[in-house]
């Protein structure tokens, strides 16, 4: 019983580290998505998409000429959240990321 015990508990402790590590990923498509759907509509400010993986949900706010996009990404019980602040380089229509923050 006890043997049970243990490895029950081990399987529980990798499922919520699989799934905290697949929100992280599916946050960050988040931040990729926005990117994306930026260069098309400067004016979008918010977004989600349901994925096989999980859920993302975008906020996107621009301040000073940056745009501040904050994503959570959702995978079973897991929630994780992380924000970057971009600039688009207009000449080459590359994002550069001023700052990047999982936040808590």
């Amino acid at each position: 019983m006890e043997g049970y015990l243990k490895a029950n508990a081990e399987n529980r402790m990798v499922r919520r580290v699989a799934q905290s590590q697949q929100a992280l990923y599916v946050a960050e498509g988040g931040i990729e998505w926005a990117k994306a759907h930026l260069r098309d509509n400067p004016d979008l400010r918010r977004g989600s998409l349901s994925l096989d993986t999980g859920r993302f949900e975008v906020a996107i706010e621009l301040s000073e000429g940056r745009y501040k996009v904050t994503s959570v990404g959702k995978s079973g019980l897991a929630i994780r959240k992380i924000e970057e602040l971009l600039d688009l380089d207009v000449d080459s229509g590359k994002w550069n990321m001023k700052s990047y923050q999982e936040m808590h």
